[in-house]
């Protein structure tokens, strides 16, 4: 039942409690974790009306962002271990977040997905529906959410 398990990380409160409750199923039942956060896309024409720009940008909004769920979906992954998971994997992708984990789940043979009920999300959460609402709809694997 609990052979692979994805466990979606964005740095939120209720992310953490899912790291937490993965953890305990991922022992109980010596299962690999994976740890899947991710971004949206960031375009400058998309935010913002100006057209002035420094010469110089350190890094992109976009590398930046990626960077960031690099480093969550990371530190996830060493949380685990430090807590008794062996096989602890991080990953990172880009997209529509619902969408990129449902597909990363289908290319992936997930069988369970360990996420918390509320994210970082913004109002497009509320008024059109949470992240984890979305992925428990259209995976068909077994969804548990953390409140």
């Amino acid at each position: 039942m609990f052979n692979k398990i994805l466990v979606a990380v964005d740095g939120s409160e209720h992310a953490a409690k899912a790291v937490d409750t993965a953890i305990e199923i991922a022992r109980k039942f010596d299962a690999p974790l994976v740890f899947l956060s991710v971004y949206k896309h960031y375009s400058r024409m998309e935010s913002t009306h100006s057209l002035v720009q420094t010469r110089e940008v350190p890094q992109s909004p976009d590398e930046t962002l990626g960077k960031l769920a690099r480093d969550t979906a990371e530190r996830a992954a060493a949380y685990a271990k430090e807590h008794g998971v062996e096989r602890a994997e991080a990953v990172s992708k880009r997209g529509p977040v619902a969408r990129t984990i449902v597909d990363f789940i289908n290319k992936q043979n997930i069988d369970t997905i360990v996420m918390g009920r509320r994210g970082l999300g913004d109002m497009e959460g509320l008024l059109l529906g949470s992240v984890s609402h979305k992925v428990c709809s259209l995976a068909e694997c077994t969804c548990i959410t953390v409140k």
